[in-house]
Formats: structure tokens, C-alpha cells, sequence
């Protein structure tokens, strides 16, 4: 099924960069409103204002496309990171990272390879890591795996968030008290040092 794409200015754009970069931009839209698998080519075509086979010439395969709207939101959010430390990234669908999440999950899910395989693509687990650090002190190692802990809860809520709001029963305004607790909650776990501290002792006896 075909879906309607974002509305573009008028004129189409030209040469390889403006092509590229429509193209990027109007893939990351459709994925967030509905799903890489759901999303076809000349989808992402249409939305952009560009023939079908500049697509290929400019960004590569299918496979490559998702791929390069991956790196291209991770840098994204990487620079969202920098201007903003320690601060909430937006939960709405267009917002970058949840649109990130989006690609994310997508390659997650379809096992691939280019996950584990960051080189020197944007990385906003270090980016977080070197915030930590600056902010809270942590050692390197320990901010890594704080980072690692802050955006697999950051990015869990965004793409969970309809069925975690429906299970918790919440409001419109529940939801934004929800979200802002859940980035403060992120900012106490970027300075709680490693190893964590000992659980807090239960309120009921622990029986003989």
C-alpha cells in the first residue's frame, strides 16, 4: 500500500547532494509516520520529488538507503546531544530520536550487521558517555556502560510508549509528567557510579 509523503516546496531538487539530501530527509519522515517495512521506494521517491531511479544512482539499494538514514539520524542526535547536554530530545513521532528509534529498531530486529560495525559513523552512545563524564565525573569505562544503560531506556520508552501508556493507565498529562521523570531518572543514573551501589533494603522483614 502507498503512502502520501511529506508535502516538499516547490521544484525538484538538482544534482547529487540536494537529491541525497531530500531523499534522506523524506525516508526518515515516512519511517517514523509508518514503519521502514511499510515504506517503498517510490514512497520515499514520490515524498522527495525525485525520479525512482535517482534514488539508485545517488544513495544506493533499498538496503543502503536504510542504512544511510540510519547514519544520518544518529548524526542527528548527535548533534541534538551537543547542543543540549543531559537535556529531553522530543518523544513526539516526527522528533529526530524517536524517528532514530524507528530505524533502529528496524535494523535490530532484521539482524544487521552495520550495528555492531559503528567505525568512525556517529556514535551517541560517546557522545553521552563524554557528557557524563564532563558532568558527573564517572570514569570512562563507567559512563560508557551509563550511556549504553540512559539510551536503552530513552529509546525503549519512545518506541514502547503507546502500549507503556495504555499498561500505566496515563492522561495526557500523566504522559509529559512521565516523560520528564523519565529524564530525570536519566540524569540520576548518568552520575550513580559503577558498580551500582547495594540495593535499598526491602520495607517488609526478610524472614529469618
Amino acid at each position: 500500500m502507498s503512502h502520501p509523503g511529506p508535502r516538499r516546496p516547490a521544484g525538484a531538487p538538482v544534482g547529487p547532494d540536494a537529491v541525497r539530501r531530500a531523499v534522506l530527509d523524506a525516508a526518515a519522515e515516512l519511517f517514523g509516520h509508518h514503519g521502514v517495512q511499510a515504506t517503498s521506494l517510490r514512497d520515499i521517491a514520490a515524498a522527495a520529488d525525485v525520479q525512482l531511479a535517482l534514488i539508485a544512482r545517488y544513495v544506493g539499494t533499498r538496503h543502503e538507503l536504510i542504512v544511510a538514514v540510519f547514519d544520518d539520524l544518529a548524526a542527528q542526535v548527535v548533534a541534538d546531544l551537543e547542543a543540549q547536554p543531559l537535556e529531553a530530545h522530543g518523544f513526539g513521532r516526527d522528533a529526530t530520536a524517536r524517528r532514530f528509534t524507528v530505524v533502529l529498531s528496524y535494523l535490530a530486529v532484521t539482524g544487521n550487521p552495520h550495528l555492531e560495525a559503528r567505525g568512525a559513523a556517529a556514535n551517541p552512545v560517546g557522545v553521552l558517555a563524554d557528557q557524563i563524564v564532563e558532568h558527573y565525573g564517572l570514569d570512562a569505562a563507567a559512563a560508557r556502560l551509563r550511556a549504553a544503560q540512559i539510551l536503552a531506556s530513552a529509546l525503549g520508552w519512545r518506541l514502547f510508549e503507546p502500549y507503556l501508556r495504555a499498561g500505566a493507565e496515563l492522561d495526557d498529562a500523566g504522559l509529559e509528567a512521565a516523560r520528564a521523570d523519565l529524564v530525570r531518572q536519566h540524569r540520576r543514573t548518568g552520575a550513580t557510579p559503577y558498580p551500582t551501589p547495594p540495593d535499598p533494603t526491602s520495607r517488609r522483614a526478610l524472614p529469618n
